[in-house]
């Protein structure tokens, strides 16, 4: 778009598409406003894009630190500066305008899905369902979580003593294979410092790599006795 002046001065539309020029003074006709109102509108709409631009820099300032700052956090965290400049926006309209310049933090799927429970191998019972626990290394859990890293994702077997809180052996591999659950069950046992007249109880999830027969027998030589969750 452009304005051309003419000798009568006066200001005219210039539509690019269609090639016609307009005279503002149509538009008026049109909206049904003054020629003051539409000035003034004119002049409300580009305070308020100056507002709004003065926000959103605050929000881009706080993200440099916070990257993922959500719009509950951002609100908390500029009402201090909001309130210097005198500035006020409450957190709908702070949605509504991080919406409208993509601002928004988009979700993340969770892509890496460490449990496979689908497979036919045996499933112990829970035993630790109606069990309480009196003392340390009278049961251990067993899981697999997953690290991003600059590389790529890790996946980390962790052995943990419910009692005490204390990670008894761990594991870190690039992939999910029996070996690394292994590993850590192996340190775990190493780890124990008592003398255990009665077995271990495992417990763990119903991932194949628990309750593959490899994995199974392997745990029950070292003297532990198996335990997954039913659901």
């Amino acid at each position: 778009f452009r304005i051309i002046n003419y000798k009568k001065r006066v200001n005219l539309y210039w539509d690019v598409t269609k090639k016609e020029k307009i005279k503002i003074k149509y538009l008026y006709q049109v909206f049904g406003i003054s020629k003051q109102a539409y000035y003034k509108r004119i002049h409300s709409q580009k305070s308020k894009e100056l507002y709004h631009k003065q926000i959103l820099q605050l929000v881009l300032n706080i993200r440099k630190i916070h990257p993922r700052c959500g719009t509950r956090k951002l609100a908390e965290y500029m009402r201090p500066e909001l309130k210097m400049r005198q500035l006020k926006i409450g957190r709908e309209a702070l949605f509504t305008l991080l919406r409208d310049n993509d601002l928004l933090i988009k979700k993340t799927k969770q892509f890496h899905i460490t449990t496979d429970s689908k497979h036919f191998f045996y499933k112990s019972p829970n035993l630790l369902k109606d069990m309480r626990l009196t003392h340390s290394e009278q049961a251990v859990v067993c899981d697999i979580t997953y690290i991003k890293t600059d590389q790529g994702h890790a996946y980390l077997s962790l052995v943990t003593d419910p009692y005490s809180k204390k990670i008894m052996g761990y594991a870190l591999e690039d992939n999910m294979k029996v070996e690394m659950v292994k590993k850590a069950l192996k340190m775990a046992n190493s780890n124990f410092q008592f003398k255990h007249l009665e077995q271990v109880i495992h417990h763990s999830d119903r991932g194949i790599q628990y309750c593959c027969p490899e994995y199974s027998e392997f745990s029950q030589k070292l003297g532990f006795q198996l335990s997954t969750t039913q659901h």
